[in-house]
């Protein structure tokens, strides 16, 4: 018999009292009027970061539910290997995009950035709503530590010198293809990868960035921004196996 996969709820660790849970707000909402869960139903819960919390639903109120934590396990889930999106603000549902596949990914931050051809913007309710569909991609994939969304900067303030390696998606770029790197990133700790916005770099910026980074090649075919932030991240996740 198929066995079905316990629901996911994400909770802020100071909910946490003993073994206990107290479940309010939009959480409770999903858990009491979405999935129908009942007393005595298992479900799992988890903090930014922590174990998996395996919980059972002791108590329903009108606004809350008491949850019993059971046990914790390790998530297996968690990015093993730093990886950072540098991503060229393009339009909010672009964007929407990008941080749910990426956190499903594997991705550990997305710092998006202001450049001469970028067009989109990160009000603070654009941002609370990217957190939002962080922590669902999170249910989703299973994974316990959050993506994290960097403050927007501009391009020419970035410093990569932290990284053991950074990627720069350059759409003019001929010869330098990923798999180039593939030793020096199996070594590295950390990585990031530069994708621009819709309108691309102008050409002092790709100068630039070429003289900092590692400049390579996305094939033939013109990528979408999404599309180009996705395939980057999907082989590092193949290769890296994070």
């Amino acid at each position: 018999m198929l066995q079905m996969r316990e629901d996911w709820f994400y909770i802020l660790k100071d909910n946490i009292f003993g073994n206990k849970i107290n479940l309010s707000g939009e959480e409770f909402l999903h858990l009491t009027k979405v999935l129908r869960h009942r007393v005595g139903d298992n479900v799992k819960c988890f903090y930014d970061g922590s174990n998996i919390l395996n919980c059972k639903i002791d108590q329903i109120s009108k606004n809350s539910a008491t949850l019993t934590i059971l046990g914790e396990e390790i998530c297996q889930s968690n990015p093993k290997v730093k990886i950072t999106l540098y991503q060229g603000l393009p339009k909010q549902d672009k964007l929407e995009l990008i941080a749910k596949m990426t956190t499903e990914l594997g991705i550990s931050e997305i710092a998006p950035f202001k450049s001469t051809y970028t067009l989109g913007s990160l009000e603070a309710h654009k941002r609370e709503r990217l957190e939002k569909i962080v922590i669902s991609a999170c249910k989703q994939c299973g994974r316990t530590q959050l993506t994290k969304i960097l403050d927007v900067k501009p391009l020419n303030e970035i410093d990569f010198s932290s990284y053991d390696c950074v990627i720069f998606a350059n759409e003019r770029e001929n010869l330098n293809i990923i798999a180039s790197l593939d030793k020096q990133l199996l070594s590295a700790k950390s990585i990031a990868y530069i994708v621009g916005a819709e309108g691309g770099f102008e050409d002092s910026e790709i100068d630039s960035l070429k003289k900092r980074t590692h400049s390579v090649t996305l094939g033939k075919r013109i990528l979408r921004t999404e599309s180009a932030s996705i395939a980057i991240l999907s082989y590092l996740s193949l290769l890296l196996g994070v």
